[in-house]
């Protein structure tokens, strides 16, 4: 691929910040349609990573992962301070999950590509990214982050285990995910209680994510919680695990969801 081609990819990471505000249950649909139109040109110059005529489409899946890795870093070296820094990577990580890779791959479909082609170029990126940040993203189609929203639970166990560098396909969180769909959701109360999860659960990872440690916290929630829960789940106590991941969510809630009009009632008794 040519310099400008890998530029104009490359300049895809300079929206992170005007999307991920978009990436909300009410406004995702709209949002992620729009952006694989107004980037067309970027997917069809990606079309030859994933065209089985062209003879360096390899080459040309490294050298996509490379520049947009190496745009992230440039974004993330460009803010000083560890938490600023956290809280750029993560944005840039969202971003990439959410918008860049499910774009992709909604194209390669329109296009008629092999499942097994147009996931080549997803996979170069995500271990480039490992490489480059210790962290593997992992690429979802579009159908099924949508479908995520309405299945929240797993939004705060995910964000502890990337926070304590497990990858995103862990076992910790496929146990849970499973957890949720054939337990949780056949509760009387179930749907209410990941309906509220859904609401809080993108505040308060965001939160956690400026402060000045964030991975502490993160061990704090899989030293308290969360790996208690696995165990949990693993020796069928369901119940034990939802009063358990109840209580998490309670304590997080009453720690990062507090508004000011509570801080001012605090603070004037």
């Amino acid at each position: 691929m040519d310099k400008s081609e890998l530029n104009q990819i490359a300049d895809l990471l300079e929206q992170a910040s005007a999307r991920i505000a978009e990436f909300k249950k009410e406004t995702y649909e709209a949002s992620f349609r729009k952006y694989v139109e107004d980037n067309a040109h970027v997917w069809s110059a990606l079309s030859g990573t994933w065209d089985e005529n062209m003879p360096d489409r390899e080459t040309d899946r490294a050298q996509v992962a490379a520049c947009l890795a190496d745009r992230a870093k440039e974004q993330i070296d460009a803010v000083k301070g560890r938490a600023k820094k956290n809280a750029v990577q993560m944005n840039i990580n969202l971003y990439m999950v959410s918008y860049i890779l499910p774009a992709v791959i909604a194209y390669q479909r329109r296009c008629g590509g092999g499942e097994e082609e147009m996931h080549k170029l997803t996979d170069a990126i995500g271990a480039k990214w490992e490489e480059q940040f210790g962290q593997r993203i992992q690429a979802a189609d579009y159908e099924s982050i949508q479908a995520g929203f309405k299945h929240k639970l797993c939004f705060v166990t995910t964000a502890v285990c990337c926070g304590i560098h497990k990858p995103q396909n862990c076992r910790e969180i496929s146990l849970m995910k499973r957890y949720r769909d054939e337990y949780m959701f056949r509760q009387a109360d179930g749907e209410e209680l990941v309906r509220e999860y859904y609401d809080i659960a993108p505040t308060i990872v965001k939160r956690i994510s400026k402060e000045a440690l964030p991975e502490e916290k993160y061990k704090y929630l899989w030293d308290n919680y969360i790996s208690k829960c696995v165990a949990l789940v693993e020796q069928k106590k369901n119940e034990q695990c939802k009063q358990l991941y109840t209580k998490m969510m309670s304590e997080l809630k009453e720690e990062y969801m507090v508004t000011d009009r509570h801080k001012q009632e605090r603070s004037n008794t």
